[in-house]
């Protein structure tokens, strides 16, 4: 039986493809005061072992601090240990301050989550979802997109995570259909998909997964995400060897492998092996 995972290399490829819908309506769609987005920031860690860790999802900002965004279907003080341990990992990765916002599903009493550990506090910001009315939103999107009218994009495929008493494979579908009618390119509308199916992947069966895997025009979307997640493990098999032989890798070298194509990341493994300092390495990738 065919089965669909997404895996962590396969899960940044999709956000990353599709980045500009964040930069463009995330502020309005969380309602939360934030400076413009300026990149995506992958999610896999050498640290976090398995897909049930991984950050959902980070983005770096204006003001050069990070955005760290986590979708939960209750918020429990587990949660908030395992979120500041990701924080952890990307301060110590990056060194710039993080904002942690937590999209709530069955919604918070309070529109802040922390705790206090004495040494170490944590704070984060909760968006309850609870309160967004996902059968009137489906409603008003539809409307919208019948008459022409622009949407906010974050709207459409957070949708599934609103208040509704639909169960949620039932909201993806519906989702998926409102977005095919879009007066758009079908890639664009594959992007929607995927991030639609993606976001909800945590809270699905691997039942409810296969069910979405097998329809019809997923499936070509998918193996080619599949084919550019073998591209991303490339490039994070390149970062270690880089690591292990330099020591960590800054973020230009970093930059500069993520916006490599293939065959340089392929000419790369060899050049690692003469090189002798990772200036040597930064020259090469971008000549």
């Amino acid at each position: 039986m065919q089965q669909f995972d997404v895996t962590a290399h396969n899960y940044d490829f999709v956000f990353k493809d599709s980045f500009s819908l964040f930069k463009n309506d995330i502020g309005d769609f969380l309602k939360v005061e934030l400076p413009g987005i300026v990149s995506y920031l992958e999610t896999e860690f050498s640290e976090i072992e398995t897909s049930t860790e991984r950050m959902d999802l980070n983005f770096k900002l204006e003001d050069g601090s990070i955005l760290h965004l986590e979708e939960e279907i209750e918020v429990s003080v587990d949660d908030l240990i395992r979120f500041a341990s990701y924080d952890l990992k990307l301060y110590n990765r990056y060194r710039d301050r993080i904002q942690t916002i937590i999209l709530c599903i069955k919604g918070y009493p309070a529109a802040e989550a922390a705790f206090n550990a004495g040494s170490l506090g944590y704070n984060t910001t909760v968006v309850n979802m609870s309160d967004k009315d996902g059968k009137e939103k489906m409603k008003e999107l539809r409307e919208k997109i019948e008459k022409g009218e622009e949407i906010n994009y974050l709207e459409l495929i957070f949708l599934p995570l609103m208040n509704s008493d639909q169960d949620m494979v039932k909201r993806v579908k519906e989702t998926i259909e409102l977005e095919d009618k879009l007066d758009a390119d079908q890639k664009f509308k594959n992007n929607l998909a995927a991030l639609t199916i993606v976001l909800c992947d945590k809270f699905l069966s691997s039942e409810n997964m296969i069910e979405l895997w097998r329809d019809r025009k997923m499936v070509k979307f998918f193996k080619y995400v599949e084919d550019q997640g073998k591209n991303e493990e490339a490039k994070m098999l390149m970062l270690r060897q880089i690591k292990a032989k330099f020591g960590d890798s800054d973020n230009e070298i970093i930059d500069l492998i993520n916006k490599a194509e293939l065959s340089k990341i392929e000419d790369l493994s060899e050049k690692i092996i003469t090189a002798d300092s990772k200036e040597e390495i930064i020259d090469f990738l971008k000549h």
